[in-house]
């Protein structure tokens, strides 16, 4: 009963957390970039970094979190993010894994970088025998503060603005698509 309870915390907690830091960015790449696909959201790309950095800011904020508690801390927050409502996010996380595919390690490697950034190496290499994920962090505390630096701003057009722009350019090549 305890570990369901603290489970459910962690969740609740892990969410509210990725969701808080994570949204405020994509609002503000929806309003620069004339607003995001549902489309744009099934790339393998934006799927492994998008879930990648939702993971990344779940363990940041609870420390060890795994298994069937953080399935369920990236289904919703991938639902909250990118306002997207399929409930198959999990599965296409597996498929594209188990597949090796390219563009969705390259996603899941761009999170890794960008997610050094949103928090500080410090954080993510701590010392004296604490390994990060054990290390309590309260992102929903600086939050408003993490997406107004250069660096993380910056980072962020690189790593997602600009794939956003170029998967929009893609779809609207291709004959007989519909575009944005």
């Amino acid at each position: 009963m305890w570990r369901w309870a603290l489970d459910l915390f962690k969740v609740r907690r892990a969410h509210r957390a990725a969701t808080a830091v994570i949204s405020p960015m994509v609002e503000k790449s929806r309003g620069r970039l004339g607003g995001i696909s549902d489309l744009t959201w099934s790339d393998p790309y934006m799927v492994g970094f998008m879930v990648m950095l939702i993971t990344i800011a779940a363990r940041i904020e609870t420390g060890k979190i795994e298994g069937e508690a953080l399935c369920r801390v990236q289904a919703r927050s991938w639902e909250d993010i990118t306002t997207v409502r399929s409930g198959l996010i999990g599965e296409e996380v597996l498929l594209l894994s188990t597949a090796c595919n390219r563009e969705f390690e390259t996603g899941c490697r761009n999170a890794l970088a960008f997610g050094s950034m949103l928090v500080g190496n410090s954080i993510l290499f701590a010392g004296v025998g604490k390994r990060w994920q054990e290390r309590h962090r309260d992102l929903q505390e600086a939050d408003s503060t993490i997406a107004e630096r250069d660096d993380v701003s910056a980072a962020w057009e690189r790593f997602f603005d600009a794939h956003v722009s170029m998967h929009a350019y893609d779809i609207m090549a291709e004959p007989g698509e519909a575009a944005l």
